[in-house]
């Protein structure tokens, strides 16, 4: 009987146990729940192209994907419903809220193309605002005014334009043509041609995002932030119809992400080409930035972090000053992330990554959540609230298919946190001790009674090695300051040697009869030598050198200068002497350093060939 009963409680305590891991394994797998994919899209976007919005009010949440094919296509669940066409490719979408004459709150979607943002409402066109043009430079267009006018030639005018991209100015893209074409006659067809025309040149947009006016609430009063080709960020009025705030960036923006209220207190964080996040406080550009590890592939806010994908496959997380919280190295390229956010708080719990591999993942920090497989590269990733379902992941793949998924309302974000923190498995496992042998007592039992005389032996060897290493040190810096190769068998004056050191390396190219020297200068020493020449001296009637002495002005700490000579060898039957280059300086009368040059015979040689 009592066998019995512990068999039976092993059995229930069994079963409890694979009842755990069946549910640890359903949880982690009830994260992403497929609602429909759609191979027959033919999208081709970008995560900044494409935006969920309750357009008519109804509380049904539709997906706006900004298309390259200059279509703007509107999807009401599984379908496309309605598509509007663009004047040029679209660089960038967002949803905003007007500030006055919004009775019914119905979002204001912004679709950027070219140098122009157009609004619509109800999908039907509201209005349209277009950047400031490019500042353009005076004598630029003194120049374009004069060729109007008829005063300067065409000659003339590429001239000025040619000074003028020399000191470093930037010109227009008019300017930039006409120097570009080579011939007298083709500058004249296209001065003719564009003379008459004025001169500007439009911005471009790049990308757009919203910042909410008074609360930061979902559906709240917003404005449109641009960002523009000139490295300009623009914060439009209230009804879009003026600039609030104009600012110079360092860089190019590519992403921008807002935070704050801009009549309260806000910060909007840039993205740039030249790999630096930017921040804007409150109109002005913060004196702090992110350096990231390599080109940025996208940037999303998590808590009071700033998570940056780069080219480098790494995910760090900053905050705005510009310090790095941690990074998460991927095992594949990141092609998107987006922020996970909480449909009832609206915080940020997690950021989804989007890897080249196909898969798609959900990180809590530096915590790998949750891993799946789309099977296929994604192009463009949207979290967000589409339809009536409050969580939604909105994938566009590289093929164009459209993918929509659904975040499971069980899906847990602690337990794999908890699980994964705290100190590794490996403490648990003993160190392997060695058997205690009477060798190792024997050992230990010596090295006790004689530890002084080891020790001081140790310090006779230790100090012994230091002597040697020291004199070979001297003699190697001693061989360096003395010519190895002398003309001349008189003895040198005693003169003060110099504290910098040369080091050079020849090479000779060429079949014969005449030769290319190559000599390679390095400075090995921590200090800059200056007024340098390299001297090659060798017989006259054996040779004939194109330049004896060559000059080099000054040489800085670990820098390779190059210098070559032609050496022509006048007679194959003379002995060959060898050529001797030297390195001197005017501030020495020791040579710094000298090699003895070979050359090749050039009959054995041909001979040979």
């Amino acid at each position: 009987m009592p066998f019995f009963s512990l068999d039976r409680l092993f059995i229930v305590m069994r079963r409890e146990q694979l009842g755990r891991n069946h549910a640890e394994k359903n949880q982690q797998k009830e994260f992403w729940i497929f609602a429909f994919r759609d191979r027959l899209a033919g999208l081709q976007a970008f995560s900044n192209c494409v935006e969920v919005a309750d357009i008519y009010g109804n509380g049904d949440n539709k997906l706006i994907v900004a298309d390259a094919s200059k279509t703007l296509k509107i999807y009401d669940g599984t379908s496309l419903s309605e598509e509007i066409r663009l004047s040029a490719v679209p660089s960038a979408i967002t949803v905003v809220f007007a500030e006055a004459g919004d009775d019914q709150h119905l979002p204001v979607i912004a679709v950027s193309c070219g140098p122009d943002v157009f609004m619509y409402r109800k999908m039907k066109p509201l209005y349209r605002f277009t950047v400031p043009c490019v500042e353009l430079d005076e004598v630029d267009v003194s120049v374009w005014e004069q060729l109007r006018n008829g005063n300067i030639s065409a000659a003339e005018a590429c001239t000025r334009l040619k000074e003028r991209r020399m000191a470093g100015v930037k010109l227009s893209t008019r300017s930039a043509d006409l120097l570009a074409l080579q011939g007298t006659e083709e500058r004249e067809r296209f001065v003719q041609y564009h003379k008459t025309k004025p001169l500007s040149e439009q911005d471009v947009v790049t990308c757009i995002s919203s910042l909410s006016l008074d609360r930061v609430e979902d559906g709240g009063r917003s404005c449109l932030v641009i960002g523009t080709e000139t490295r300009h960020i623009y914060v439009l009025a209230e009804k879009f119809t003026g600039v609030h705030h104009r600012v110079r960036l360092p860089g190019v923006p590519t992403c921008i992400v807002s935070l704050g209220s801009f009549r309260v207190d806000y910060r909007i964080v840039v993205a740039c080409r030249d790999g630096c996040v930017y921040t804007v406080k409150n109109g002005e550009l913060a004196d702090y930035s992110i350096h990231s590890d390599g080109a940025i592939v996208q940037i999303a806010l998590c808590e009071n972090l700033v998570a940056v994908a780069t080219t480098q496959n790494t995910l760090s997380y900053y905050k705005l000053k510009g310090k790095c919280e941690m990074r998460v190295f991927l095992p594949s390229p990141i092609t998107g992330i987006a922020t996970l956010l909480d449909s009832a708080s609206g915080k940020a719990r997690g950021v989804i990554v989007a890897l080249k591999s196909g898969m798609v993942r959900v990180y809590v920090g530096k915590t790998l959540l949750h891993e799946a497989q789309v099977y296929g590269r994604v192009t463009a990733m949207k979290f967000g609230r589409y339809g009536r379902e409050d969580a939604a992941l909105i994938l566009v793949m590289q093929n164009g298919t459209l993918v929509v998924e659904m975040l499971h309302r069980n899906a847990s974000f602690e337990c794999k946190r908890n699980q994964d923190s705290g100190p590794p498995g490996e403490q648990d496992v003993p160190i392997p001790v060695p058997p205690l042998t009477n060798v190792f007592v024997a050992q230990a039992e010596r090295e006790r009674a004689y530890s002084i005389d080891m020790h001081r032996l140790f310090q006779r060897d230790l100090t012994m090695l230091r002597l040697t290493t020291a004199k070979a040190y001297l003699s190697l810096l001693s061989d360096t300051h003395k010519p190895a190769v002398s003309p001349k068998k008189t003895a040198a004056p005693a003169v003060p040697m110099l504290g910098n050191s040369v080091r050079m390396i020849t090479s000779v190219q060429g079949l014969g009869p005449v030769f290319r020297i190559r000599a390679k200068i390095q400075n090995i020493s921590k200090g800059v030598l200056r007024d340098l020449s390299l001297v090659v001296s060798c017989s006259c009637t054996t040779y004939k050198i194109s330049n004896s002495i060559l000059c080099v002005p000054f040489l800085l700490p670990s820098t390779v200068s190059t210098c070559e000579v032609l050496v022509e060898r006048l007679d194959d039957n003379a002995i060959d002497e060898g050529i001797c280059l030297s390195v001197t300086s005017s501030h020495s009368l020791s040579t710094l350093a000298a090699v003895d040059v070979r050359l090749p015979d050039a009959g054995f040689i041909e001979d040979n060939s």
